[in-house]
């Protein structure tokens, strides 16, 4: 196969990216959300541990306070 700029080289091969470390998710906090404020993560989706962990501070730095409700954007 030959690669060009124009032609990026398949997931998972040795010239494409290695997805299984990149893995992430866009993690908002939804009260503020509903009022009118974009806030919240990135999080690396390692263990379920360190997630919630990472929503935890994300909620807890919000804008909104009493924030406690979260959802995953795409």
């Amino acid at each position: 196969m030959t690669l060009s700029p124009e032609t990026p080289a398949p997931l998972g091969t040795a010239d494409g990216p290695d997805l299984r470390e990149t893995q992430r998710i866009y993690v908002a906090c939804l009260a503020a959300y509903n009022n009118g404020h974009l806030h919240g993560a990135w999080i690396e989706a390692t263990s379920p541990d360190e997630v919630r962990d990472k929503i935890r501070a994300m909620l807890a730095a919000s804008p909104e306070p009493d924030g406690d409700e979260w959802a995953i954007h795409d």
